[in-house]
């Protein structure tokens, strides 16, 4: 493992949770790949997928409602990263949805055109 890769990798999950807190929706748009999904696994097991484009138009939506900011506070449970993989596991409470949520993020990123993308994130309800 690469220990400054391990660092441009967690800086990525920072800026995301910065640019995601305030529905940056211009900035989450470059942090993430093109073919991104996430995949959100709730407290009673219902899966859901959103694309990229389902992402960004739910954090423009939020934004264009005025929600107030979303907690920065994380977790980092584990960082790696290669030349051109990482993996990021960070666990958060958000009111994402309304109501405080404790959730841990697994997150894929993959470094092209020397810029890291977050290309999947499995989030799981805890």
């Amino acid at each position: 493992m690469d220990s400054s890769a391990n660092a441009t990798v967690k800086r990525t999950i920072l800026d995301v949770i910065e640019y995601g807190s305030i529905y940056d929706v211009e900035k989450l748009d470059q942090l993430y790949a093109d073919n991104m999904r996430i995949i959100r696994i709730g407290k009673d097991g219902k899966t859901s997928v959103m694309e990229k484009k389902d992402v960004l138009s739910f954090f423009s939506s939020k934004r264009a409602k005025n929600d107030e900011p979303l907690s920065k506070e994380a977790y980092f449970n584990h960082v790696e990263a290669t030349d051109d993989k990482g993996h990021v596991i960070v666990t958060r409470v958000t009111k994402l949805f309304g109501n405080p949520e404790k959730s841990i993020y697994s997150i894929c990123l993959a470094k092209n055109n020397e810029a890291w993308r977050i290309v999947k994130e499995t989030v799981i309800s805890v």
